[in-house]
């Protein structure tokens, strides 16, 4: 009995071995850019999920020999090497996020599929413009957030718990190297926009000081109220990104894209609330939480945050016919909110 039991579980150890090392992808693909977010976060599920390049693209030709040490692909400085490539079906882009709209344009203008880090561009003027010139609607932008699951689960929720109100908080370290409101801010303002809908600003303000930058606003999604705090002027080595939402029912958290939990409300009897009378013992309920001790891909923090399940998105839309979550236009509401703060 017992070495029918080691069969089988070698017989699945071995189909699942197979299974990993197939790719559904088959298109080849191009990377501009090998800074440190696609080199820690884009690179290795790129990797992880069988998607081939054939190009990566650097405007520093000393690093050109690494890059195919590194990658085993062509490296080069010229986009336009890339571009009119036949072979060459989609472009990742992530670069500085002040190259990336001119990157986007020529990539749109050549016909393949674009792959674009946040943020495709710095205002809602080049959105639009963006926007305009992907008739065919190729172009995908990279807001992780929406594919993770924590977010599909949340969603999935609220959709049968309709939420009243919100809080959101968004802590980091001073940002002098860039723009706080399109490279770091546009994360959690556009988070809430998917959640809770479009949403006008019913009160703002705004404090610049010493270097950082701090934006406490109110929103309002019609039937839900939102605060969010916005913030360059805490620290980089202890950031906090929490979500807060009330419902009816209960009470859901979200730390850190790692964990959400729901809290239930205690129930009433003619007006008071059960705990009162001590009837009532309040209990959370862990939905899901990212296991540290299980080195599994859905404990990965790559996957918790939706870095797999946005780039298997976009090659989908490349091969398969796949659904867009984040389309340039959907950047509308996005860009709109950010350039009123």
């Amino acid at each position: 009995m017992k070495n029918l039991i080691d069969r089988g579980i070698q017989c699945w150890r071995s189909q699942r071995n197979r299974k990993m090392l197939q790719s559904p992808y088959s298109a080849q693909y191009a990377f501009v850019g090998v800074g440190s977010h696609a080199m820690q976060n884009l690179y290795p599920v790129l990797q992880y999920l069988g998607i081939r390049l054939k190009y990566i693209c650097c405007k520093s030709p000393d690093k050109l020999a690494l890059i195919e040490r590194r990658f085993g692909v062509a490296a080069t400085t010229s986009i336009d090497a890339i571009l009119n490539d036949s072979d060459v079906e989609g472009v990742f882009v992530c670069t500085s996020p002040q190259s990336h709209y001119e990157i986007c344009s020529r990539v749109i203008a050549s016909g393949k599929y674009l792959f674009v880090e946040k943020p495709p561009c710095q205002t809602i003027g080049q959105l639009e413009s963006l926007i305009a010139a992907d008739k065919r609607q190729k172009a995908m932008v990279g807001m992780q957030k929406r594919y993770s699951p924590l977010i599909r689960q949340l969603m999935k929720r609220l959709s049968k718990n309709k939420p009243i109100s919100y809080t959101m908080l968004y802590h980091t370290g001073p940002y002098p190297e860039g723009n706080p409101y399109t490279d770091l801010f546009i994360h959690p303002v556009d988070l809430a926009l998917y959640l809770f809908g479009n949403a006008e600003i019913t009160a703002v303000q705004r404090v610049e000081r010493n270097g950082t930058t701090t934006v406490q606003a109110l929103l309002s999604h019609g039937d839900v109220n939102g605060f969010i705090e916005l913030s360059t002027a805490y620290s980089w080595t202890n950031p906090k990104e929490s979500l807060h939402v009330n419902t009816q029912t209960g009470e859901y958290c979200l730390e850190q894209m790692e964990r959400l939990c729901h809290y239930q409300h205690p129930k009433k009897i003619v007006g008071i609330p059960l705990e009162k009378l001590g009837l009532f013992a309040a209990a959370g309920q862990v939905i899901e939480d990212r296991n540290n001790f299980n080195p599994l891909v859905t404990n990965n923090q790559l996957y918790m945050h939706g870095f797999l399940q946005e780039i298997k998105a976009f090659a989908d839309i490349v091969e398969h016919s796949g659904k867009n979550l984040t389309p340039l236009s959907s950047m509308r509401a996005t860009y709109e909110l950010l350039d009123h703060d």
